[in-house]
């Protein structure tokens, strides 16, 4: 029987966040495991408000605690609905954004009147990720593929906002707090391939580490191995 499993990817926009998401979440499924895409902000009610906010499409901006609250109960409401049910099922949950967004994005936009430990005390009921994965991007890449991508830019897609966003996600990165779970930094500059067995082998430890439910569910779980990435 395979156990519960919750990876969580960040990064600034264009850093490859969905598409390696989506690659994790193919090699899981090959290996027979049952999986959950998700992400941040949710489709949820509290989400659509925060996507509207994002893309200043509300009536008033809205103050940058504020949203760090709506993100929070977007999270919290997340894990009530999706993410807790999920992982009760022993099914993989593989998210775009989580917790290390709201402490990276929040503090950025609050310009020194948010603190870190507020971020965590609000979000504290948000379950804990097995681990948290960074895909660090230089800013001229990732604008490269924002402009690319073709799609209408939310408010941090800007080079000046992205550079401040990047810096504070490697030092949330550098003194990760407890509920981010276990966490990894990787070069996202690299070809998606190699970032995607780096990603997989991570995965596998965490797995290989855990005791298994049952002696003999060792034997009869499929194989996974970092070369059905490349």
């Amino acid at each position: 029987m395979n156990q519960p499993l919750f990876i969580v990817f960040e990064g600034t926009d264009g850093s490859g966040t969905t598409t390696q998401g989506d690659l994790l979440t193919a090699a899981l499924k090959r290996s027979g495991r049952t999986v959950l895409r998700t992400a941040e902000p949710t489709d949820g009610d509290v989400g659509v408000m925060i996507r509207n906010v994002l893309r200043a499409r509300t009536e008033y901006p809205l103050d940058p605690a504020a949203v760090a609250l709506l993100f929070a109960a977007d999270r919290i409401d997340h894990c009530a609905r999706i993410i807790g049910p999920a992982l009760a099922r022993n099914e993989a949950v593989i998210c775009d954004r989580y917790l290390a967004s709201s402490l990276t994005f929040q503090i950025v936009d609050g310009d020194g009147r948010i603190t870190p430990e507020w971020i965590c005390e609000i979000n504290k009921e948000a379950r804990k990720p097995d681990l948290t994965i960074l895909l660090d991007l230089p800013v001229t890449d990732a604008m490269t593929r924002i402009h690319h991508r073709g799609k209408p830019r939310e408010r941090f897609e800007v080079a000046e906002t992205l550079e401040r966003v990047r810096e504070r996600y490697r030092e949330v990165f550098r003194q990760a707090p407890e509920q981010l779970g276990r966490t990894l930094v990787l070069d996202a500059s690299r070809s998606r391939e190699a970032i995607a067995y780096d990603v997989l082998s991570a995965v596998l430890q965490i797995i290989q580490e855990r005791p298994q439910i049952q002696a003999e569910s060792a034997s009869a779980d499929p194989d996974v191995s970092p070369e059905a990435s490349r």
